[in-house]
């Protein structure tokens, strides 16, 4: 299956990642690499988190790394990462 990360998900993924690694760059790359496993994992098996609807009305399904969710997509060829949103922060749901 196909990942492919929406330009807002990439964005939102290196920030919290050069957030963290300012304070913790051994905390940081354990954390890029959870949220890289679980992606790969969520292309490869067949399971879908609950669905997310974001406040611009697209509906998705989310999984959290903590202290991260990853929204997605997923059809039968392409898992699509949306955004990748730190929980603290303002809801970008409904």
């Amino acid at each position: 299956m196909k990942i492919v990360w929406a330009q807002e998900a990439s964005e939102d993924f290196e920030e919290a990642i050069a957030f963290i690694a300012a304070d913790n760059r051994a905390a940081a790359t354990k954390l890029a690499m959870r949220v890289l496993e679980l992606v790969e994992r969520l292309a490869s098996e067949p399971i879908l988190g609950p669905a997310f609807t974001l406040r611009t009305g697209e509906v998705v399904r989310g999984w959290p790394v903590r202290p991260l969710r990853i929204y997605y997509t997923r059809d039968e060829n392409e898992l699509r990462v949306v955004r990748v949103y730190h929980q603290s922060r303002e809801q970008i749901t409904r």
